[in-house]
């Protein structure tokens, strides 16, 4: 869902390996080529949770 420069994503399923899962990320770009984001992440084995960045460039 785009939300002015910045984003919310929500996932959930199944996997063969795994079973169940879900994942919220949000995230914002303050320039156009940077993103910010904070993630959480659940499985049935596992918890999860972080922040990153992501620069985006061309060759």
């Amino acid at each position: 869902m785009p939300v002015r420069s910045g984003y919310v994503e929500v996932q959930g399923g199944t996997s063969s390996l795994s079973g169940w899962y879900a994942r919220l990320e949000g995230g914002y770009r303050p320039l156009s080529n940077l993103g910010l984001f904070a993630f959480a992440e659940a499985n049935s084995r596992e918890r999860m949770a972080g922040l990153g960045a992501r620069w985006t460039f061309s060759l």
